[in-house]
């Protein structure tokens, strides 16, 4: 008999081996070089405009030069991260751990000096970064308007954010309304999920969101060879593993 997501109840029963959410310690952030830019990740592309990226800069070595950006608070998306961080003040040539949002391109870059370093005009761009302060786990510093829209059916490997360099990267969608007449799909893992997982309806399961939809914060983990099935919400997640990549859902 088919079942739709609506005929669901909530039971609360760990299956499995009835173990308890899974370990979801935090996985390291990346390290880059001086001079590095979001290209260097595959996201300078418009599919990924209000996506966040955060990074490791080292500190500025007396041998290094600081290859040119452009703009100031808003800087072109080819602008190496750790020059225009500084630039923009958010870490010191000490480095530091940064957090950058990818924006839609301005009409015009106004180069000033700044923390001593030098930025250029620039004419309009496709695309920018700006750099955000306090935790990158607050959502509400993503504007709605730039955040990805996706269905009950997508999977988080069809994002083109399950990327190896991204791992411990934390990553913004807005899940639609659920229709009336939705079937069950197959999700894996319960508070860390496999990375194929559709993100909607693992966000339901992990109390994220609700089947009306809305904002959904998630942060790719490392690979795990034991996630454990239960039901929560009206989900129903079944056991399994995911070796390469996971997927948990970050408090907003």
């Amino acid at each position: 008999m088919k079942t739709t997501l609506s005929a669901l109840t909530l039971v609360g029963v760990i299956f499995g081996t009835g173990a308890a959410a899974a370990d979801v310690s935090k996985a390291p952030l990346p390290e880059v070089e001086w001079n590095t830019s979001i290209n260097h990740f595959q996201i300078d592309k418009d599919k990924y405009i209000g996506q966040r990226l955060s990074v490791i800069c080292p500190p500025r070595a007396v041998t290094d030069t600081d290859d040119a950006i452009f703009g100031t608070d808003t800087y072109t998306s080819d602008s190496p991260i750790c020059v225009s961080a500084v630039h923009a003040g958010a870490i010191e040539i000490t480095g530091g751990v940064v957090t950058l949002q990818v924006m839609p391109g301005a009409e015009n870059y106004l180069g000033t000096f700044r923390n001593g370093m030098t930025s250029s005009d620039r004419p309009a761009t496709d695309r920018a970064v700006a750099f955000l302060p306090g935790s990158s786990g607050v959502i509400e510093q993503i504007h709605d308007e730039y955040l990805p829209r996706i269905d009950w059916d997508t999977k988080f490997t069809r994002t083109g954010l399950a990327n190896r360099d991204l791992v411990g990267q934390e990553f913004a969608f807005l899940c639609p309304p659920a229709r009336p007449d939705m079937r069950a799909r197959r999700v894996v893992g319960t508070d860390r999920y496999a990375f194929d997982s559709m993100i909607c309806r693992a966000a339901v399961h992990a109390g994220q969101i609700t089947l009306e939809g809305g904002p959904v914060l998630l942060r790719m983990e490392p690979g795990s060879s034991d996630l454990h099935g239960s039901t929560r919400h009206g989900i129903e997640t079944a056991n399994g593993q995911s070796s390469v990549r996971t997927i948990t859902f970050v408090e907003p």
